[in-house]
């Protein structure tokens, strides 16, 4: 029953829940900086396309920019050598001069000029030596006029061609030297920022267990009193008359809470279509399907459509209800007890969509275990629960529904099914996050930061009960 939520909402929820708590709770731990917003600072950071090591002495290599495309090579002259943006035409101009005469003519014809001479004395630039060497040979090659002018364009190319793998990976050396020292403050950022998010949600992380445990401690001593049929005596447990008509109240609350968070039950319908393949294969065995916890009936729909006749339990007096108005077989029983009462190698499929995280341990292996039993050779179980490698599920949406107990990893759910001898159990995942729950920005450490972050909210286990001499891990 997960949902996921932005950041910045989840954020202050934090700061919400922090502001409720009890005295007696952990303390509210001190502000933390605005690492949302310096993410956003990151992301939006333009990379210049053509830094230069020492803008005051720039190298040939640097000036040729081998190492990038034409138009970001004039636009470069344009800015270090007139101090100024490219204009429309100017573009066109060298753009086709490049081709025609090559990189090096081009970049000696804009340093020569009267603007670039006078932009060059005035901020103190020193020009390359090789352009200066350049302009030398083409003066003294002018008195030949158009042979001149021809030997000197040549022998520029063939000087470009001979240098030319050198003076890209000069370049790229210089830009690599120019933004190291940003790519190591933007690191210490993301680290900075990645290492809040994290405290913040060890923080939280405090807080719902000491809330968990209140709820658990007041769930035990109501449980304690309904056995022994006395009053409560704590002042937080409630009277006899209030007890029995929140029970009533209680599952027309979970049928409320399973509108509210898990969504209509249209699009769960379309959700559990995954499931296809399952069923199909099930179907070759048998006709008979168990779904436990079949809360308000989607699953059995399916089932119906699918040619199985299918029977639902569920302790919520209010779903099963629901489901029997739908003309569904559905009985308020305990899943544990349910499986019990079946013959063994009578059923094609069991089921139990979001009841695992509901289940002490104990119960949870004892279920696995009696499912194996009923299962028919080939008849096919599967468990679906809220995903934990997904870190906003794992300390957040988890706990919308305060009768989950506790995460459970994907790994350990699928090595539960294998224990007890179903050896093709396979793990499934599904639901992706919004895409605005992704923190912006590439990289590695943001890459692991989003592949917890952006995790499928929801994931399932799957497995085929083997034939007698196939069982086993």
């Amino acid at each position: 029953m997960s949902r996921s939520t932005d950041l910045e909402t989840l954020v202050e929820r934090l700061r919400d829940a922090a502001a409720t708590l009890d005295a007696d709770q952990p303390p509210i731990a001190p502000p933390i900086g605005d690492w949302h917003r310096r993410l956003d600072e990151l992301r939006d950071r333009q990379e210049e396309p053509f830094p230069l090591l020492d803008p005051a002495a720039p190298s040939l290599a640097e000036l040729l920019a081998l190492d990038r495309d034409d138009e970001t090579f004039v636009a470069g002259l344009y800015q270090h050598l007139l101090g100024r943006d490219i204009d429309p035409e100017g573009l066109r101009h060298y753009l086709a001069e490049c081709r025609r005469a090559g990189r090096l003519a081009v970049a000696v014809a804009i340093s020569e000029s009267e603007e670039s001479l006078q932009h060059c004395k005035q901020h103190a630039i020193c020009l390359p030596a090789g352009l200066q060497r350049a302009w030398r040979w083409r003066k003294r090659l002018a008195r030949l006029r158009g042979p001149g002018q021809r030997l000197w364009q040549s022998s520029l190319r063939r000087v470009t061609r001979w240098r030319k793998s050198r003076w890209a990976l000069d370049a790229a050396l210089c830009r690599l030297l120019v933004q190291e020292p940003n790519w190591t403050a933007e690191r210490h950022q993301l680290a900075t920022a990645i290492l809040e998010m994290d405290d913040r949600q060890r923080h939280f992380g405090h807080r719902q267990d000491h809330e968990y445990a209140r709820q658990q401690a007041l769930w035990q001593q109501l449980a304690a009193w309904r056995r022994a049929g006395q009053p409560a005596t704590s002042a937080d447990a409630p009277r006899p008359v209030e007890a029995a008509a929140a029970a009533g109240e209680l599952d027309a609350y979970y049928l409320a809470f399973e509108a509210a968070f898990r969504g209509p039950e249209a699009d769960i319908a379309a959700h559990l279509d995954h499931y296809r393949g399952d069923w199909t294969r099930a179907r070759r065995v048998g006709e008979h399907a168990l779904d436990l916890g079949c809360g308000r009936g989607e699953w059995l729909r399916l089932l119906r459509q699918a040619g199985f006749s299918p029977r639902g339990i569920d302790l919520n007096a209010t779903m099963v209800e629901h489901c029997r108005e739908q003309g569904f077989e559905a009985a308020q029983q305990d899943a544990l007890a349910a499986l019990r009462a079946c013959e063994a190698d009578s059923l094609a499929l069991i089921s139990g969509f979001h009841i695992a995280e509901h289940l002490p341990f104990e119960a949870l292996f004892a279920l696995v275990a009696e499912a194996h039993r009923a299962l028919a050779p080939g008849g096919v179980l599967i468990l679906e629960t809220p995903n934990p490698e997904n870190l906003i599920v794992a300390s957040y949406s988890f706990y919308h529904d305060l009768t989950h107990r506790n995460p459970l990893t994907p790994p350990t759910l699928q090595f539960l099914l294998q224990f007890h001898g179903f050896g093709d159990a396979a793990i499934r995942r599904f639901n992706p996050p919004p895409e605005e729950t992704r923190v912006p920005g590439e990289g590695a450490v943001v890459e692991r930061l989003n592949a917890m972050l952006a995790a499928p909210m929801d994931y399932a286990v799957t497995g085929t009960k083997a034939a007698p001499s196939q069982e086993g891990i």
